[in-house]
């Protein structure tokens, strides 16, 4: 896909340069242009980047009571088109026209004093055609200096580079609870000032931040899940990651079992503190070579109600040696507690923490009756060897 949209900028570059030049070489007659200092009068653009306001995306977040806000977000994914306006400012890897006099002998062309690529066949005495590369210093602290040499002289001409919006490709945990700390990985994020959870007014502080890494404090949240919001000094960008406040789940275990749970096991189970999710403990669950058991957690009285107005299932869990698909099993469920049921299989890649979030509406936790009191995984096998694995942040969040 990304080959496919750089060919078809690339294509609607060249039209433009060919359509804003006039063929420009054809109709230079060997001039080698005008012998005076060089003057720059304005900066055009040659394209835009049109976002269709049609498209938008509305994420809900539920506080402690339940209670829904919605709130829906502009779409931000551009299409590129042609278009010509003078501007003072500019985007990291977009193309722009330089326009003034004497602009044929250019020999530099620099932003914030750093040299870029330009083709001077495509230019002319009045116009240069030049791109901002993405690693051009942007932002208020630099000098916001566009400058052109030529044989004749040098000018200078003031013209901002701006920041691209920060940009989230991944997280370090998809849970928090007050003062736990997450990191955002992406680009762009050493622009960010401030997070603001939500619609909500609580913020979370600043740990630390580079260009690909944004490490966040979390507040305290009356918020059962958010989104986030970053502010940076292009305007702000909404994280389409969605955020589960562990001090609101119900819990089945986060670094020790939930209220009356405790361990179930088929096989062997223990709280260890050999690696963690959150927290510095997890439950780990070992499965005997070729015993096809189930182990989890049970809460025999008063178990789990169906009326508690939860909606997701959510839990990490980290793999073994190798990836296997473990099957979610609960006493309630239509196929009863064991290693019978294998409506729900759950992929698990090995040695890393694997996240999921799944609707209740899909597991049927209590599909013959309430309350639940067990809940577990099983494995056919395994056949090659005994398999570890760790289970954190197991919970319900409404």
């Amino acid at each position: 896909m990304k080959t496919s949209i750089n060919k078809q900028q690339k294509t609607l570059f060249l039209l433009l340069v060919l359509a804003v030049t006039g063929i420009t070489a054809c109709k230079k007659d060997g001039s080698e242009g005008g012998k005076g200092a060089p003057t720059i009068s304005r900066v055009r653009t040659i394209s835009k980047s049109y976002i269709d306001s049609k498209l938008t995306t509305t994420i809900t977040t539920y506080d402690a009571n339940g209670k829904a806000t919605s709130v829906t977000y502009p779409n931000t994914t551009p299409q590129v088109v042609a278009m010509d306006s003078t501007t003072t400012d500019g985007n990291l890897q977009n193309m722009y026209a330089i326009i003034g006099t004497n602009l044929a002998s250019v020999t530099t062309v620099s932003f914030n004093g750093v040299s870029v690529y330009f083709n001077k066949a495509l230019g002319s005495d009045s116009t240069i055609l030049v791109g901002i590369p993405k690693t051009t210093p942007a932002g208020p602290t630099q000098s916001n200096t566009l400058s052109v040499t030529t044989l004749y002289g040098k000018v200078d001409y003031k013209f901002s580079i701006l920041l691209p919006p920060p940009t989230v490709t991944d997280v370090s945990n998809y849970n928090f609870s007050s003062g736990s700390e997450i990191t955002l990985i992406g680009i762009g994020l050493a622009s960010v000032t401030d997070v603001q959870l939500g619609t909500s007014t609580s913020k979370a502080s600043i740990s630390s931040k580079s260009d690909t890494q944004l490490t966040i404090k979390m507040p305290t949240s009356t918020l059962t899940s958010t989104t986030l919001l970053l502010t940076y000094p292009g305007g702000q960008v909404s994280l389409k990651q969605v955020f589960v406040n562990l001090d609101l789940t119900y819990k089945f275990f986060t670094d020790d079992y939930g209220t009356d749970w405790s361990g179930n096991f088929w096989g062997s189970g223990e709280v260890s503190s050999a690696t963690a999710k959150s927290g510095v403990k997890s439950l780990k669950l070992t499965y005997a070579k070729g015993n096809w058991s189930a182990n989890g957690v049970a809460n025999w009285y008063p178990g789990l109600p169906s009326t508690g107005g939860y909606t997701y299932l959510s839990f990490y869990i980290k793999g073994g040696s190798q990836d296997y698909t473990l099957y979610l099993t609960g006493d309630k469920r239509a196929t009863p507690y064991g290693n019978g049921d294998q409506s729900t299989p759950i992929t698990v890649k090995a040695s890393i923490w694997n996240y999921y979030k799944i609707p209740l509406s899909t597991l049927g936790l209590w599909a013959t009756g309430s309350p639940s009191n067990t809940l577990g995984f099983w494995i056919k096998g395994p056949d090659a060897q005994d398999e570890s694995f760790y289970i954190d942040d197991w919970v319900l969040v409404k």
